[in-house]
Parts: C-alpha cells; structure tokens; sequence
C-alpha cells in the first residue's frame, strides 16, 4: 500500500490514539437479533468479555414519492455490546461485529487476539459463512498544547503537513484548519495478498479547530486544536468467513498504517509521543 519499509518495534509513552476498531460485514444473520441467538456468543466470548448489554439502536430513514408529502420511517435495531473493565468494546449486530479500544491501546496482540476471538464465534456459532467488508482504522487526535500553536509543524514530516505547514502562513495569519483526504487502492499482491480485490487505504490529515466532532466507534471531539491523523484501511468485496484469513488480513492491514504513522513522525514528534524502539521488526 505505501512504499515503506516495516516499522520496528516501538512504544509511544504519549501516544496521539484516540481510538481503534476493527470491523467486519457478513450478509443479516436474524438470530443474531435474539437472547437465544446470542447466549453461545457470549459463552464463547466470556473470557474476553464478561459483560454484556443489549443497545437499541434506532434508524430513520425519508421517503420522498412525487404528489405525496415525506414520511418518515423509522425502524429499531438491535445490537449487543460486550464489555470488559479495561475498555474494550465488541458491538455485535445481525450484520457486523465492530472491536474497539480507546486511549487504553496497549498493544495490537491484545486487538489480535479479540478480534481472532469474535471471528471465530461468530463462524462456529452463528453460522456466518461470508465477510462482505473488513477494516481496520486508528484515529489519532493529536492535541496542541497552549502556547505551542505550530508545535504539530515539528512533530510530523513536512511531506505530510504540506504548505499549511510552512511559512507560506506567516505567525500573523491564524489557520484554523486545513484537512488533506486521500484514498488508495493496491492489488492483492505480495504481503497485501488473500482479498479477491484491491485493498484500499484512506488518509485524512490535517489540522483541526477545538470542539471538532470526528466520527468513529464514538464520537471524538478534542477540546483543543489538534492534528489529526485517521487511517483506515479496508477490502469491500464477498470473500469466505475463514476466521484464521480474516485476522491474518487483520493484521497485515495494520501493518501497513503501523508503518505510515512510525514514518510521519519527525524525531521531535517521536520526542513528544515518547517513542521507543524496541529494535525488534514486529510493531505494536
């Protein structure tokens, strides 16, 4: 996807995350609605996760016909929500299964092992025979701390940061936000090989103002100016619900934004985050 060499292992004692979630499509398995449907996931899952909460999740949606007024039409969904006490999340509906952790990320072998984990109940006990879409992105919300307004220019490569980021805005004009979107698309080759289409990437970046509101698992919305970085890679095509290929794609996807954001990092920026690099070929 990107021509960068693997990042190393490394630790960020400051890291910029605000969330990460992994998620998975498959065609409406209606069981998954039910208490009945859903007691051998939750078996399955209970070392992971040993609470659990059924959500309502209501969708409205307007129908516009020629010569008659708008109706709108609303309908509930049901979705459950496992937990545990360290703040992983795992929402499960009749037609995806969506793992997510917060700033509380430790390290992607605990992602790894979650989400392997809900693979496989999900084929073993409900019967999902076909992913639709799978993904994998993190969001990070670096926040700028008072005082400091261009403290982002330092912390990530000019190549990122663009001319917003140079002295083409001088100290007396106030940015107040410049967003940058970029999507990709890479053949299913090499270390990117197993989808039957194009692995696509999207890269949002830029600065953002205080009290922006950024979609994700939850809603993110820093208090402060921040630079965001939101990478998301993904492959949206019908392949087979093999739990052992879905988390090897899992991982190889993470690979690839592991190894964008290492390279974003200036040596100030990795200074700030506190990096530390283990030498180790394996990222976090």
């Amino acid at each position: 996807m990107f021509g960068l060499a693997a990042a190393p292992r490394y630790r960020l004692a400051r890291p910029p995350l605000n969330q990460a979630f992994v998620e998975v499509r498959f065609p409406v398995q209606a069981g998954l609605a039910t208490m009945e449907g859903i007691a051998p996931i939750q078996q399955h899952l209970s070392r992971f996760f040993p609470y659990l909460r059924q959500q309502q999740v209501q969708q409205v949606s307007l129908l516009v016909s020629a010569g008659a007024p708008a109706n709108a039409e609303a309908q509930t969904t049901h979705t459950w929500r496992f937990e545990d006490d360290s703040g992983w999340t795992l929402v499960l509906g009749p037609d995806s299964a969506t793992l997510s952790i917060g700033p509380q990320y430790s390290e992607f072998r605990e992602f790894s092992d979650r989400f392997s984990a809900a693979l496989g109940a999900l084929g073993a006990s409900a019967g999902v025979s076909r992913a639709s879409r799978l993904g994998v992105r993190y969001l990070n919300i670096a926040e700028i701390p008072p005082g400091d307004e261009r403290a982002w220019r330092r912390w990530f490569r000019a190549e990122l940061t663009g001319w917003s980021g140079t002295d083409l805005v001088p100290e007396t004009t106030k940015l107040v936000t410049s967003l940058t979107q970029t999507q990709l698309a890479a053949p299913p080759v090499g270390e990117l090989s197993g989808p039957p289409v194009d692995v696509q990437a999207m890269v949002r970046h830029g600065l953002i103002p205080p009290n922006a509101i950024i979609p994700g698992a939850v809603l993110a919305q820093p208090q402060r100016p921040a630079y965001l970085i939101d990478l998301d890679v993904f492959v949206e095509a019908p392949q087979p619900f093999d739990p052992e290929e879905l988390s090897r794609q899992v991982t190889v996807f993470h690979n690839q934004i592991d190894r964008f954001f290492y390279w974003a990092m200036t040596e100030d920026g990795a200074a700030y985050f506190g990096c530390e690099v283990d030498g180790d070929d394996n990222s976090v």
